[in-house]
């Protein structure tokens, strides 16, 4: 689905343990890696200039080993402010996936505090591939080279016949075609039948019946492209559903677009802001088209 890609890391995130497992997503599908660290300039007080201290102190950290599997590796150290520099580095080497880590946060905190992957996801037309520093902290090496294999091979993809589920088929079928390998092997259509005033409402069966008709007819765009294609349709909360059956399928990363995210730097909720700040699994972020 992705074979270029640029992991940003700020060196405490973990995604620099990446760097071991390069064979292992070369065996997915890979074929380039480019590892990005951005080192903020120093305010002097009368002028900005590079830090060399801390620059140096990166170079000593972020290394390459000497098998890398068959995959392209390189590391890019720069001056610079984090998010403009891993959006400058990943044009320049013709990433199609950006990773970068983020922690999770409740919305206050991202409206006060803001992240560099937020910042990224503004600045960038690339998709980002959002992972929690956390599950890779804490996989031990046999775990970690079989999730870097498996980055792809089981998506859920939240649809609802909206613009931004529309635009979010369109990308995943655009970027499968383009990329079939590293295979995506199965696929999960989630349609949430909800009321936006009342928790305790009663499904309307014929929206069930349209919902259920309508995921079949998306299920047949992607089939010929992704082996294993299921629909599931739920009521109630999208979020709370999308987290539910997260847990309870087999899942590598959850997809949405930007459009999802439109409330995301707003205090009140959207799909995308919800899970970005509360599901632990992988987010694979497509962009909007307008960049």
């Amino acid at each position: 689905m992705f074979k270029r890609l640029a992991i940003a890391t700020d060196l405490q995130d973990g995604l620099q343990r990446l760097s071991h497992f390069l064979p292992a997503l070369g065996a997915g599908g890979v074929e380039a890696v480019t590892f990005v660290h951005g080192v903020p300039y120093r305010d002097t007080g009368v002028r900005t200039r590079e830090d060399t201290e801390a620059l140096a102190q990166a170079e000593a950290k972020l290394t390459l080993p000497a098998e890398t599997g068959g995959v392209q590796a390189n590391c890019i150290i720069r001056s610079g402010k984090p998010a403009e520099v891993v959006v400058q580095v990943a044009r320049e080497v013709g990433a199609d996936l950006i990773l970068v880590g983020t922690q999770q946060r409740n919305a206050l905190a991202e409206k006060l505090l803001g992240s560099d992957s937020l910042n990224i996801m503004r600045k960038c037309e690339i998709p980002l591939m959002v992972i929690r520093p956390q599950l890779v902290q804490v996989l031990t090496a046999e775990e970690l080279d079989l999730r870097c294999r498996h980055l792809f091979y089981h998506l859920l993809l939240p649809y609802r016949g909206r613009a931004e589920s529309k635009l979010l088929l369109n990308s995943v079928l655009t970027q499968v075609q383009k990329s079939p390998t590293p295979q995506v092997v199965c696929c999960h259509l989630v349609w949430v039948v909800e009321d936006p005033i009342r928790r305790d409402f009663a499904p309307d069966p014929q929206e069930i019946q349209r919902a259920e008709q309508e995921l079949q007819a998306v299920a047949a765009q992607l089939t010929p492209h992704i082996p294993q294609v299921y629909t599931h349709v739920r009521t109630g909360n999208p979020v709370e559903a999308c987290l539910t059956l997260a847990q309870m399928l087999d899942i590598s990363a959850v997809t949405l677009t930007e459009a999802h995210m439109t409330n995301l730097w707003d205090l009140s909720a959207s799909l995308g802001g919800e899970l970005l700040r509360r599901i632990p699994y992988p987010l694979i972020l497509f962009s909007t088209p307008e960049k």
